[in-house]
């Protein structure tokens, strides 16, 4: 539903309106308020906590002294009017000087948009700076011949930062993607890399129904080969070897990500992986059934 400006309302009726009343159908209960389920949005767009508190406070008071602003967001003056300037840089504010004193004036909620669209650009801008400097960055990474690299990461944008590193190169894994499904929303391959995503590597499956709607989505070709594990066995867990790297990803509640990096256990993860590659060759009739 669209909500329009009437001609009798104030400024701070039409911005609470035209920003938030959205917002509120997102919410599960109507006990919380518009600027409650702006927060993390705001969050999301880069913003820090008080910045979020002193926009706020602003939009509803068209045009206000810092002290002001401060005192209705609980803030300290000078701190109020540091953050304002910042807001300003990000154009989601102006100054407006009045009798020698400076106001400030919250810009239109729809500059966010454009505040988000610089913010993108601005990484697309990185972009080539950042794959320039990687070969440099390998070089001053020390390796660790005889030490096995064990690193961390957690969370879904963990996940899907590994899974990138690892779906453009050739992998083995042991996979149970109706898990990945409940998890992700939809397969992970097609999700980072669009339905005409080409993956080389081989997968054995947990035979589930996740199973026949993945290979529906990622079909096998001469890249990618897949076969299904025997009936009964499942996990809630993906393991993928790539290069000189294990990665094991569990889909629990902290979605843990474990990346062992170390040529030795790399082999041994391989070998193991081929003797289940060995007991899971599929029949005409289980094959048939997943394409």
């Amino acid at each position: 539903m669209t909500v329009g400006p009437r001609p009798s309302a104030p400024l701070r009726v039409t911005l609470g309106m035209t920003c938030f009343a959205p917002l509120h159908t997102m919410t599960t209960s109507p006990h919380i308020s518009g600027t409650q389920a702006i927060r993390p949005l705001l969050r999301q767009l880069g913003l820090e906590d008080k910045e979020i508190e002193i926009y706020l406070a602003l939009l509803p008071l068209k045009m206000a002294r810092a002290s002001t602003v401060a005192k209705a967001a609980r803030q300290s003056r000078s701190h109020t009017y540091l953050i304002l300037r910042e807001l300003k840089e990000r154009g989601l504010v102006s100054e407006i000087e009045r009798g020698k004193i400076i106001h400030f004036v919250a810009e239109s909620p729809k500059r966010l948009l454009g505040y988000l669209e610089d913010r993108v650009q601005k990484l697309e801008d990185l972009r080539p700076l950042v794959e320039g400097a990687l070969p440099l960055l390998d070089n001053m990474k020390a390796p660790l011949p005889s030490t096995p690299r064990v690193t961390t990461l957690s969370g879904l944008s963990g996940m899907r930062q590994v899974y990138r590193e690892i779906l453009v190169q050739e992998f083995v894994g042991i996979y149970n993607p109706e898990v990945s499904y409940k998890t992700f929303g939809g397969n992970i391959v097609t999700i980072l890399f669009g339905e005409d995503a080409i993956i080389r590597g081989r997968d054995l499956l947990v035979d589930n129904e996740g199973s026949r709607k993945y290979l529906k989505e990622v079909p096998m070709h001469e890249g990618y080969d897949v076969r299904l594990l025997p009936k009964g066995i499942s996990f809630d867990t993906d393991t993928v070897v790539f290069g000189n790297t294990v990665a094991l990803f569990a889909f629990d509640d902290e979605k843990t990500i474990v990346r062992i990096e170390n040529k030795h256990l790399a082999d041994t993860f391989r070998a193991w992986f081929e003797v289940m590659w060995g007991a899971a060759v599929m029949s005409d009739e289980r094959l048939v059934a997943t394409r």
